[in-house]
């Protein structure tokens, strides 16, 4: 797996989990995402890596299918 996808994948995990730790579905307030794009300007995208808003896609998306997940399993 190279670092774009792996960038994606570890989005997504974290998204789940911030889901399961009751963090609010907005990105800024996971510490381990930040961590990820931190000295980044908005439309930059170093290179072999995701951009910002593909990271940001993928940590939403996947936070918002565990709460989809959770409404229906209770």
């Amino acid at each position: 797996m190279n670092k774009l996808e792996q960038q994606i994948v570890t989005a997504s995990v974290l998204g789940a989990n911030a889901f399961k730790k009751g963090i609010a579905p907005t990105p800024c307030r996971d510490g381990a995402l930040m961590a990820i794009i931190k000295d980044r300007f908005c439309v930059e995208t170093p290179k072999g890596e995701a951009c910002t808003a593909a990271i940001l896609r993928a940590w939403l998306r996947a936070w918002h299918l565990a709460n989809l997940y959770n409404t229906h399993l209770v």
